[in-house]
C-alpha cells in the first residue's frame, strides 16, 4: 500500500485543532503544545467527499470515528462508514484492517514503512506538538476564509517525498477547540473534504471501543503480499 493510498484512506483520522483565535502562526503552534498535552481521545460524526478532478466527480461517504493516543505515542483509531456501504477502517500497531461486511472480508496492511510519518500525520492538532508539526509542516493562517467563526489554517509539508503525494492540508477550527472542516489537496488535484460534527474531545470511551468487531470467521487478505 502507497503513501498516497494511505494518506486517502486515513484522511478521515485527521481532527482538532486547538481554539484559533490568535492570527498568527507562532501563536497556534503555541495553543498546539499546550493543548498535546491533554489530548487523550476523541470521537465525532463524519462525512468524507473525495473529488476526482480529471472526472470532475466527488463520492461522498459518511459515518463516525474514533482516535485516542496510546502511551507509546502512536495513534490508534476505527473509522465506521455506514453510506453508502457499510465498511470499517481500523488503524493500530501500524495495521490498518479493511473490514467489508457484505462479503466478509478483512483487508490488512503493514504500514511499518510509513508508520512515524502516519502517526504524526494522524495525530495533527492533537498527538503532535507545536514545536513537532513545525518541522514537517509550514504553517499559515489563511485570510480568506468564508466560513464564519473559524479560522482556516494551511498546512504545507516539507518533504520531498510527502509533496509527492500531499500539497497541502486546509484547517477550519471553531471557537469550540475543534475543526469543523478540513481539506486535503493532491497534485493531480484531487481532493478530500472532511466534514466534522458532534466532535467531542477526551469522551469516556472504553479500550474495546476502538476494537475492530467482524462476524464469525471472515476471510483475511493479504493485499501487499
Amino acid at each position: 500500500m502507497d503513501l498516497s493510498r494511505l494518506l486517502r484512506v486515513c484522511g478521515v483520522f485527521v481532527v482538532a485543532l486547538p481554539l484559533c483565535v490568535a492570527v498568527t502562526a507562532e501563536d497556534i503552534l503555541a495553543r498546539m503544545d499546550a493543548a498535546s498535552a491533554k489530548f487523550l481521545q476523541v470521537s465525532a460524526d463524519v462525512q468524507r467527499t473525495t473529488h476526482t478532478k480529471i472526472l470532475d466527480e466527488d463520492s461522498v461517504e459518511s459515518g463516525s470515528l474514533r482516535m485516542r493516543r496510546l502511551p507509546t505515542g502512536e495513534i490508534q483509531g476505527l473509522v465506521i462508514l455506514t453510506k453508502p456501504d457499510q465498511k470499517y477502517y481500523a488503524f493500530a500497531k501500524r495495521t490498518l484492517r479493511i473490514y467489508q461486511p457484505k462479503i466478509n472480508t478483512v483487508q490488512e496492511f503493514d504500514l511499518g514503512r510509513h508508520g512515524e510519518q502516519l502517526d504524526q500525520f494522524l495525530s495533527i492538532g492533537f498527538g503532535t506538538s507545536g514545536k513537532e508539526l513545525a518541522k514537517s509542516y509550514e504553517v499559515q493562517v489563511i485570510a480568506d476564509n468564508k466560513i464564519a467563526n473559524t479560522t482556516r489554517v494551511r498546512l504545507v509539508p516539507r518533504d520531498a517525498e510527502v509533496k509527492k503525494y500531499l500539497t497541502r492540508i486546509d484547517l477550519w477550527i471553531t471557537d469550540g477547540n475543534y475543526p469543523i472542516q478540513e481539506k486535503l489537496l493532491e497534485p493531480s488535484g484531487d481532493t478530500i473534504l472532511v466534514n466534522y460534527s458532534s466532535v467531542r474531545i477526551n469522551p469516556n470511551i472504553t479500550a474495546a471501543a476502538f476494537e475492530l468487531h467482524t462476524a464469525p470467521n471472515p476471510k483475511v487478505e493479504y493485499p501487499q503480499r
